[in-house]
């Protein structure tokens, strides 16, 4: 039998392509807004979002079963009979939790789970990869371990201004928040082994801490020769052209490099001045 393999991801993946004539499908994570649901990205711009979140109740929700199985239900009648669910991190989000409670009873589609222990587009540059195997051919078993045993050359660092965003969506302790941003102690946080935040290093101040977003990368890529770069904005104020600049000074072997917004969700845990770096190392 003929395997049609398509790839679901959720909106934390900050995937921002044309998925129209590609067999992705992206499950919206949920913003909810002083008891008001919208959808991520969908019925809420990541502009609408940030005007909120200093004085009203803003809070994520996972998608909901319907809404998974919704999912499956399209991907089965556009005809694919294979499924590789890649979300963000089951370290960081309960979506690949539920995901994998309604796939157990799902009938009529093999479905298979990855934990990209990843967050952003270190967690996105998996689904695009395994996208471009289903391209070239590759079987549902060759993508899926292909896919996991590259989980490792994938990373996401970013810095925020303030860790109140953090701490109000339980990521970070409350005293080291509170004496960290009276201190103007910047975190680069990435994500451990086992798909958690964690801080790789502190810096006073914030220009500092994005300098070090770079020299993080350059250790983390070492002396391979080529790589996908991804610089994730939520509403910084920095120059993102000087600073992109700085990047491709600093990473001569960049194969593509793109800036893009991270989605709603994602910036309600870290505020405006998020910034971060994904990359992705070829094998």
């Amino acid at each position: 039998m003929k395997q049609n393999i398509a790839i679901l991801a959720d909106s934390g993946s900050d995937i921002n392509i044309d998925s129209t004539n590609m067999p992705l499908y992206i499950l919206p994570l949920r913003i909810i807004i002083d008891g008001k649901e919208y959808i991520d990205k969908k019925e809420i711009s990541l502009k609408e979002v940030l005007s909120h979140i200093d004085h009203k109740k803003v809070t994520t929700s996972l998608p909901s079963p319907k809404d998974i199985e919704g999912t499956f239900d399209q991907i089965k009648k556009d005809g694919f009979t294979h499924v590789i669910c890649i979300p963000i991190s089951k370290g960081l989000s309960g979506t690949m939790n539920i995901i994998r409670q309604i796939a157990e009873d799902y009938h009529g589609l093999t479905i298979e789970l990855i934990d990209t222990k990843n967050i952003s587009m270190a967690s996105g540059y998996s689904s695009l990869e395994a996208l471009h195997m289903i391209k070239e051919g590759k079987s549902f078993e060759e993508i899926v371990n292909t896919i996991n045993q590259n989980l490792t050359h994938k990373k996401v660092f970013f810095t925020v201004d303030k860790l109140v965003y953090l701490k109000k969506g339980g990521r970070i302790g409350l005293v080291s928040a509170t004496v960290a941003d009276l201190l103007k102690i910047k975190p680069v946080i990435t994500c451990n082994q086992e798909g958690v935040y964690y801080t790789v290093k502190k810096q006073r101040g914030y220009q500092k801490a994005v300098n070090e977003l770079i020299h993080q990368v350059v250790e983390f890529v070492k002396d391979s020769k080529s790589y996908d770069v991804a610089l994730m904005n939520s509403d910084t104020k920095l120059n993102l052209e000087d600073f992109s600049s700085k990047i491709k000074e600093a990473l001569p072997h960049i194969r593509n490099f793109s800036i893009s917004n991270i989605t709603p969700a994602l910036a309600i845990h870290t505020g405006p001045e998020a910034l971060g770096i994904a990359v992705s190392i070829h094998s």
